[in-house]
């Protein structure tokens, strides 16, 4: 581990101008390549090295690990750079015959030859390259992409990612993420820096929300797996895996001093202080008959007369464009010592109520008029696609954030890194209940809604270079969330009898414990096993007295604990430079225990003559009846659920020219077992005693090309394609359901397994840069969907827009949805700007007779077609500070986010402006 270098800086230079003569007569007749590389982490650097050279760079990490490397820019051969990057180091490199080249390290009794670096034309591995190497459908989110497209919600930094959509983007600031229709109850883990945190709210009679929360700007990057992964975090996610990386030491350090400092602040437009609770907005009042032209004036008073306006006027001052009022700050400290890595960083963020676009299909009153013998009825009938009018401010948009980052990397003896991280997210946001959109009188203004949430992380990894049988990775986490959601207005909770909102604490622990080991021997093989086990405990203050009570049990939230146990086996083998073969399996057993006592009922029954008829009522008492104490009445009981299972995962990968092109076929399955909230009672939806809960099984199959290739048109540039065609089939998909006529008792909702889900479809991502310009295109069009469910009142087994108060009905993806992005680099590439192009296409239609979720609560939400234009600017105006200056749909337009599950519309046109200062 090499810290200070200062002392070395004399012998570093002697060796980069003499030491290496051979390589340096022959970099002498090389062409130059333009770099631009900051003083960071030596195995970051290299990195940057193999994108910006064009040439594949494999390192083995503990070699580097602790060193730091000198700032490169300009132009530069290749050996040149090399030689510059290791400045400081104590590091010296030659070019053997094979291709290699080998680090050397300078020691008073003379020199240790060190692993090797391979080094050839082709493709680098850098972390946006890598989606372009893989066997499966992956995608990454870097922290300038993250900065760029920061948005209104935290949900919109996922925008133009394939595949990818957010639900429900614009309440609370949490994220519930959609990969190919999978979404919710850790079908899509989001992991953040290894932990878990989703918890699921619920959301009226429209479904559930599961939500984790970070704030964008502690974030370093994102990996986004797409299908199931045979890994230690991927138990369960059938779905996929978000992935989120946390500030670190080589985000914020960007000199060649030991310590770094990163401070940001932006301002946003469009949006103004939230109103008091209880302010109405939107168009109230539609869907009642009035009077006019009265015989008598008391014909037309009072709740028969038609008002003036069908909206309050408040609500519809918009302000300018460059009118800021709302803005988020952050402050990232970051300090490299001898043998530790230190950030501390914290992120606050005040917005208040957004406005809506003007262009679209904004809501109007029709009146239609009926003339009658004493006055004339005028019925009056709202057309558009929610509530809220053009322009107008939409209440309960506003969210208040504080957020709180420790972290440190501490490096032990013999290649050991242990990491440590704590994060706290404290939040206060509006939110709006999708039936207070569609079916109470008037939207209002609600008391704020608050979540706090705790993560703690403690990962280590031990990765000797000298032995290939070890490298070592255990994790440990720990998350608590504590959250309470005023979901309606005061006066909605008198009118309903309903009871007051409980604050809710869910509680995970997990644990990660993996190893990987390479051998040679008829080619190359890499071994990874390991295990993964959570915890999960989720809690409700309840009355005493009302624990055995069951409307009580349904109106309050949920007490319960689920623990979870994986087992998972991965080979890959690459008997050939071109081929590469991979198969894994995963052990998987889950049991859930409700801490809600159930009191079984009992129900009513005909007694039928010979003809048919009910000649009399019986009292049938349930069968799950257990009367212990002998009192002559069913005791209580609680529900709970074991599974366990396993599932496959192979892979083939084809590289037949070994020049960046790549085939590959890929079967992966995976298990996931019923949720916490699926598996107990609470508000809304219970399981049904007489119906047991079994895991899903997904399988997706997917077959694809990558194309990852430099210098294609123009010296040092670089392509990128995946192609890929998936067929995605989840059996006994779990969602909420109506009860059939032949199950116990007398529920509104039931929890259940349906037959299955399916999607199948294609995929595209192309990128091209060719340094001052460059450009990217990605988009999922899919061309089947299928939800089946074999259930009483069903008029067809199959159909593709959903089944009767199903969750899935509104987390459907559009038939297709595209971006296309348009960049330059000018001025010496210190401004980079550009242009982002979003189209979205409709969700499946539900058909206009026999609509089979016309029958429930949450029919789906037909949200229309858009199109968006996003502009961004930042200007690089020194090494310290950056300007950057976005405009979020430009054209204004007013629209519904895809898989929207409440009538919230999305905001218009929107400034923002962030200054970014580093030292």
């Amino acid at each position: 581990m090499l810290r200070c270098w200062k002392s070395r800086i004399f012998l570093s230079v002697l060796l980069s101008l003499c030491g290496v003569g051979s390589a340096v007569a022959q970099s002498a007749a090389a062409p130059l390549r333009h770099f631009e590389i900051p003083s960071q982490s030596l195995h970051l650097a290299l990195g940057q090295f193999a994108r910006q050279s064009g040439m594949q760079v494999s390192v083995d990490a503990p070699t580097v690990d602790g060193l730091m490397s000198w700032p490169l820019s300009g132009e530069f051969t290749v050996d040149q750079a090399l030689n510059t990057l290791l400045t400081g180091t104590g590091l010296q490199w030659y070019l053997s015959d094979d291709a290699t080249v080998v680090l050397q390290s300078t020691a008073v009794d003379g020199m240790t030859l060190l692993p090797k670096l391979k080094v050839e034309s082709g493709v680098d591995i850098a972390a946006e390259d890598a989606p372009y190497r893989a066997a499966e459908s992956s995608s990454v989110i870097t922290g300038e992409q993250i900065a760029r497209f920061r948005g209104t919600s935290v949900g919109d930094i996922f925008q133009g990612t394939p595949g990818v959509l957010v639900g429900e983007n614009r309440n609370s600031g949490g994220l519930d993420i959609n990969i190919r229709g999978m979404q919710g109850q850790s079908r899509v883990p989001v992991l953040i820096d290894g932990a878990r945190q989703e918890t699921t709210v619920y959301r009226g009679y429209a479904g559930v929300a599961s939500r984790s929360y970070v704030d964008p700007d502690l974030i370093g990057g994102i990996d986004i797996s797409k299908g199931p992964v045979m890994d230690a975090d991927g138990a369960g996610a059938t779905g996929g895996v978000v992935s989120m990386r946390t500030l670190s030491v080589d985000d914020i350090i960007t000199t060649d001093k030991g310590w770094g400092l990163r401070l940001r602040g932006s301002l946003m437009s469009n949006s103004s202080r939230p109103p008091s609770a209880g302010t109405a907005a939107g168009v109230n009042g539609t869907g009642m008959v009035y009077r006019v032209d009265c015989a008598s004036p008391g014909l037309c008073e009072g709740e028969h007369a038609l008002p003036e306006s069908f909206g309050e006027p408040s609500g519809m001052d918009r302000p300018g464009l460059l009118d800021f009022r709302s803005w988020a700050g952050s402050l990232a400290l970051a300090k490299r010592f001898e043998t530790v890595d230190v950030v501390i960083a914290y992120a606050q963020r005040d917005q208040g109520n957004y406005y809506t676009g003007k262009d679209g299909p904004i809501p109007d009153v029709e009146l239609q008029y009926r003339e009658l013998p004493f006055y004339t009825e005028v019925t009056a009938l709202r057309e558009g696609i929610s509530r809220f009018r053009g322009e107008e401010r939409v209440v309960n948009s506003n969210n208040k954030s504080k957020s709180l980052l420790l972290k440190s990397d501490i490096y032990l003896p013999d290649d050991q890194l242990w990491t440590l991280s704590y994060q706290r997210y404290d939040s206060e946001y509006g939110e709006l209940m999708p039936s207070q959109l569609i079916w109470l009188e008037k939207i209002r203004q609600t008391e704020s809604s608050t979540v706090t949430a705790d993560t703690y992380t403690s990962r280590y990894q031990w990765n000797p270079g000298n032995r290939d049988w070890l490298n070592l990775r255990a994790n440990l986490w720990h998350t608590h969330t504590r959250s309470l959601n005023r979901s309606y207005s005061e006066d909605i909770y008198e009118s309903f009898n309903s009871p007051e909102p409980k604050a809710e604490t869910y509680d995970r622990y997990g644990l990660d414990l993996s190893n990987e080991m390479t051998w040679q021997g008829w080619g190359e093989h890499l071994l990874s096993y390991g295990l993964s086990a959570q915890w999960e405990d989720i809690d409700t203050p309840i009355p005493a007295e009302d624990l055995e009570n069951p409307l009580a049990n349904a109106a309050f939230g949920r007490i319960g604990e689920r623990d979870e146990l994986a087992v998972f086996l991965n080979w890959q083998w690459q008997p050939w430079e071109e081929l590469t073969l991979n198969s894994g399996i995963r052990y998987l057993r889950v049991e859930t225990e409700d801490h809600k006592p159930i009191v079984p009922q009992g129900e009513m029954q005909c007694v039928y003559d010979a003809s048919g008829e009910c000649v009399e009522e019986v009292y049938v008492e349930s069968i799950y009846c257990v009367d212990r104490d002998g009192d002559g009445e069913c005791d209580p009981i609680s529900y709970r659920t074991r599974n366990s299972g396993s599932a496959p995962v192979f892979s083939v990968s084809w590289e037949p020219w070994l020049n960046g092109v790549q085939f590959y076929l890929r079967h992966a399955e995976a298990l996931r077992m019923p949720s916490l909230f699926e598996a107990t009672q609470g508000w809304s939806v219970k399981p049904a005693l007489d119906v047991a809960l079994r895991p899903e099984h997904a399988t997706n199959r997917e077959a694809g090309v990558n194309v990852l290739r430099r210098d294609v048109l123009f010296e040092a540039d670089r392509l990128a394609l995946k192609l890929a065609r998936f067929r995605n089939l989840t059996e006994d998909y779990l969602t909420r359901t109506s009860p059939n006529v032949w199950e116990e008792g007398n529920e509104m909702f039931v929890m259940r397994n349906i037959d299955s889900v399916e999607l199948h479809g294609t995929e595209l991502s192309v990128e091209y840069d060719q340094g001052r310009f460059y450009g990217s295109v990605a988009g999922t069009k899919y061309d089947h969907i299928e939800v089946c469910h074999y259930g009483s009142y069903r008029r067809e087994r199959c159909n593709d827009y959903g089944v009767a108060n199903s969750y899935f009905n509104n987390m459907i993806p559009p038939e297709w949805h595209a971006t296309v992005t348009l960049g330059a680099r000018l001025f010496k590439k210190r401004l980079d700007t550009g242009l982002r192009l979003t189209y979205m296409g409709q969700r499946t239609p539900t058909p206009p007779f026999n609509d089979d979720t016309a029958r429930g609560f949450n029919s789906p939400v037909p949200w229309h077609a858009y199109r968006l234009v996003d502009l961004y600017a930042s200007w690089q105006h020194s090494e310290q500070l950056s300007v950057d200056f976005n405009i979020d749909n430009a054209t204004d337009q007013y629209y519904l986010d895809a898989l929207s599950l409440g009538m919230v519309p999305a905001p218009g046109r929107t400034a923002r402006l962030s200054l970014t200062w580093s030292f």
